[in-house]
């Protein structure tokens, strides 16, 4: 097929001619797939089709039958279907190398992705179709696979680009972009790539040209992506540097594909249009719709793993909970996990929804991406999380109507299976010997299970595992069973379809069954093993092994090595399982005190002070997890952090409430690295009313001074001084000088924040005097270090140079280094204020260089805009428009506008000598 048309058989060439050429060239283009009999008759005979034309059909399938082999081509209900492998087919095994190049790439293998694709571009041998006398088919399936041998050689390129190989590839693609001058991502690797090869007047000349030939040709100026790039490299993007592999920086968040995929051609044919026909639009949405079981997620996932290569800046993938157990996905969550996805810091994601939104579409539009919104619960929820460019599929059991009406997205209603298809998903799953004996008990369960997917994997799964048993036993079951009146595509999950659920659980092992019940306990969404060898009180390794099974027998969905996914309904499911368990009580107080245990071992590696919490020893049963350094630590809280968080919110259900109080005090560390200042404060509540309800006088004094770190970043300056001044007027109470001084030390920052220096100067010098009582070293440093600013604001350069250099001494010492950066940057403001700007520029430097280093991201564009104005006071106001350049570039990638436009003036007012402007 990819190339002047060839068939041969074992016996050698054959030649097939004339309208049987067109014939076998429509089934091969869909091979595997029942091509309906009016399709064949228009790519055969188009226009002109005789009056007896389905007798003609039959006489041309006869023909090919003959030369091919009788079983080739299957005749089905309305059409015919050819038979095919990658071995058999070239088209088959081209789309087969690319998905297993898609697995390669998603496992960080690029040597080995690369090799795939070479070998699937060296099937091209010419112009597909070129000798196939159909214009109809040739307009149909000619740009497809055209597009499929493009994305494919794009990708190519692109691992040669981010393998530091853009010399080599320079004269490909000059190559290509003269064979096919209006493709612009070509021309977007090629000015790409000699920019990286130092030749960026060339990649200029590059933009030049393409922007004229599409101008001439089309009317139209280039898209976003070249214009973006172009400017990129005028302003010497760092962003542009291979300076990194390609697993760090383009997501691959797909759940794997599932096995034995059936039928819905038309639907993946819809969607494969909808992109085509999407040409220069900014996104393109396609709206899946259908009942519960129906197999929406399956066909958007399983058509997502064959589009991969159009996509090469990422795929990603949201579960929005829309109709489950758990309350839908919040807009601004979603949008949160899907910034950090794209690499955007989680310090600089804004805290206003709108604002994310914002964010989102500026980072997705530079993009070629496939976002994935599964069980979307209606427009208002999937309209913030809309792309920039690139295409998204949502799923979901509701029409989304407002999506179609405001933002022109495509509708696919997802129905039942045929029957005949059925049958071919039924028959994958339990055996083709074992479903050809008995034919009739096979059709039976099929047409009993209403050709609903999820039942019908159901049905056979519990065939599957009793291979000794007939399939007509299974049949006279179902028809048996009232709660099969639910597989007629009923909306509720609370009906009978647990029956079909009691038969998977039911023939698990004693120990798989015990696990899938007490998950039912679980808050969160997605599990480890450590966690279930909690609740279950088993050794971990077991844990693992049937969490394993579970997965196996898909009961579980597996996301990653080690976390694991219950669908809605068998959550639910769970729920009811776990309901009856005499044990709930004692498993969740192991979950609980797990999560307590870990998490202290984990802050210990982001925190260099005690934590003075009261925490009961791990008993029997409770799994611990140590972490070999900081990075493990934070992945760790990365993972957990969304149960831990239920868990504490959660308190009143589970009565824990002293552990609640604990676990947000160890979790508060890493919420300030990440910068999770809402979070920060919806645990901090709920964390003072469980310490509260627990009588806990200390732990809710902590848990106030904890909390007042999140509003203080949230804007909310009156509730931040406030959890000051009740924290340490309780500890005062208690006598508790550490405690105290911890108190005065944050009201210090938060007067600072204000802009209150003056007032801040007394409970930071208090601070400083109740530490020192106590020898708390790296307190005594914090304090120290506000102190110096709040002088610094007030002027004092002279006098806060001692409490400065005093506080960075001991922070080198310290084991947080990220405290370091903050010890710079008031040495810098010291040594500028008090005019020694040449010595503040290489403070700045230092911090700045440290920065990436230790995480402190969120330091970034202040630091840079301190440097900026010491150059610019020594003169060189060249230097300085580079590093505010830098900053003002960062911020736009991170969403920050306020400050942006507050770096733009600094360089509209400072103009570059003889250029009079910014």
């Amino acid at each position: 097929m990819l190339g002047p048309f060839e068939v041969e058989t074992a016996a050698g060439p054959v030649d097939v001619g004339g309208r049987q050429r067109v014939l076998l060239a429509s089934l091969a283009f869909s091979a595997n797939q029942v091509v309906p009999q009016w399709k064949l008759i228009g790519h055969v005979w188009g226009e002109e089709s005789p009056l007896d034309v389905r007798n003609g059909l039959q006489t041309l399938v006869s023909r090919l039958r003959r030369s091919l082999g009788a079983d080739v081509i299957e005749t089905t209900e309305g059409g015919y279907l050819l038979r095919a492998a990658a071995a058999d087919l070239d088209l088959l095994e081209m789309r087969e190398l690319v998905d297993s190049a898609a697995a390669a790439a998603r496992e960080g293998d690029a040597g080995r992705e690369y090799a795939l694709l070479a070998s699937a571009v060296r099937l091209w041998r010419g112009d597909p179709l070129e000798d196939v006398a159909s214009p109809d088919l040739r307009a149909e399936a000619g740009p497809k696979v055209a597009e499929l041998w493009f994305a494919t050689r794009e990708r190519m390129l692109d691992v040669d680009l981010e393998r530091g190989r853009g010399q080599e590839v320079i004269a490909d693609l000059r190559d290509l972009t003269a064979r096919h001058p209006l493709r612009e991502t070509l021309w977007a690797r090629l000015m790409l790539a000699l920019h990286r090869a130092g030749r960026r007047a060339e990649a200029l000349e590059a933009y030049r040209q393409v922007s004229e030939l599409v101008r001439e040709q089309l009317g139209l100026d280039v898209g976003c992506a070249v214009a973006d790039l172009h400017q990129a490299i005028l302003l010497d993007d760092e962003a542009l540097v291979a300076d990194q592999p390609a697993t760090a920086r383009v997501p691959r968040q797909l759940p794997g594909d599932i096995r034995g995929f059936v039928g819905r051609g038309n639907e993946l044919a819809g969607l494969d249009h909808l992109v085509d026909e999407g040409g220069s639009q900014p996104v393109v949405i396609s709206a899946v719709d259908g009942a519960a079981g129906i197999g929406k997620t399956t066909l958007a996932v399983h058509w997502a793993h064959r589009v991969v290569p159009r996509f090469p800046d990422g795929q990603l993938y949201l579960d929005l909970r829309g109709y489950g157990p758990s309350a839908p996905v919040d807009p601004a969550e979603a949008l949160d996990v899907l910034l950090r996805s794209l690499g955007v810091p989680p310090e600089r994601v804004p805290a206003d929804v709108e604002e994310r939104a914002a964010l989102w579409r500026t980072e997705s539009a530079v993009r070629r991406v496939l976002v994935v919104l599964d069980n979307a619960r209606d427009s208002a929820q999937v309209r913030p999380l809309l792309p920039g460019g690139g295409s998204v599929v949502v799923t979901s059991r509701r029409k989304l109507r407002g999506l179609s009406a405001r933002e022109g997205a495509r509708h696919l209603t997802l129905g039942l299976l045929s029957p005949v298809e059925g049958l071919e998903l039924f028959t994958d799953q339990v055996g083709r010997e074992r479903a050809a004996a008995e034919p009739e008990a096979a059709a039976a369960i099929v047409e009993s299970c209403a050709q609903l997917p999820l039942a019908l994997r159901l049905a056979a799964d519990h065939a599957a595992r009793h291979p000794e048993w007939p399939l007509s036993s299974l049949r006279d079951e179902l028809a048996g069973q009232r709660g099969l009146e639910v597989l007629t595509v009923e909306d509720d999950r609370n009906t009978d379809l647990r029956s079909l659920f009691d038969w998977s659980y039911d023939a698990l092992d004693a120990q798989a069954a015990a696990v899938f019940a007490v998950l039912g306990l679980f808050p969160g969404d997605t599990i480890g093993r450590h966690a279930v060898a909690a609740l279950a009180a088993i050794p971990t390794a077991d844990a693992g092994a049937a969490l394993g099974r579970l997965a196996e027998v898909s009961i579980l969905q597996q996301r990653l090595p080690d976390r694991f996914e219950l669908h809605d309904l068998l959550r639910q499911y769970a729920r009811d399982k776990a309901a009856t368990m005499p044990g709930a009580p004692a498993a969740i107080e192991r979950l609980v005190a797990h999560y307590v245990h870990t998490a202290e071992r984990a802050r210990g590696h982001l925190s260099g002070t005690a934590h003075r919490m009261p925490i009961t020893p791990a008993g029997p049963g409770v799994p611990l997890v140590d972490f070999p350094d900081h990075h493990a630590a934070v992945a760790w809280f990365d993972r957990e952090i969304d149960t831990i968080a239920k868990l504490v919110l959660g308190a009143d259900e589970h009565g824990l409430h002293v552990q609640a109080a604990v676990l947000f005090q160890l979790c508060w560390q890493y919420l300030y690295l990440r910068g999770h200042w809402r979070r920060m404060v919806a645990m901090g509540e709920a964390a003072i009313r469980s310490a509260t309800a627990a009588g806990d006088r200390f732990l809710r004094a902590k848990c106030y001074n904890g909390v007042g770190t999140g509003y203080g970043r949230v804007a909310d300056r009156r509730k931040q001084i406030f959890c000051y001044h009740t924290a340490l007027e309780v500890f005062r109470e208690l006598g508790d000088l550490a405690e105290q001084g911890t108190s005065l030390l944050n009201l210090g920052s938060a007067l600072n924040w204000g802009r209150r220096f003056a007032e801040a100067v007394e409970p930071l010098r208090e601070a400083v005097r109740l530490h020192e009582s106590v020898g708390d070293e790296l307190s005594i440093a914090m304090a120290l270090n506000n102190l110096a600013d709040t002088l610094v604001g007030l002027g004092r350069f002279e006098e806060a140079d001692e409490p400065a250099r005093r506080a960075l001494g001991i922070f080198r010492k310290g084991k947080e280094p990220s405290r370091i950066v903050a010890g710079l940057e008031t040495i810098a403001a010291v040594q500028a204020g008090a005019g020694d700007h040449h010595t503040a520029a290489g403070t700045y430097r230092e911090a700045i260089d440290l920065v990436e280093e230790v995480h402190v991201t969120r330091s970034a564009v202040p630091l840079r805009v301190g440097l900026g104005h010491a150059l610019l006071a020594l003169g060189d106001v060249d230097q300085a428009h580079g590093v505010w350049r830098e900053a003002y570039d960062r911020c736009l990638r991170e969403g920050d506008d306020a400050t942006a436009e507050e770096i733009q003036a600094l360089l509209s007012a400072h103009t570059r000598p003889g250029t009079g402007t910014a």
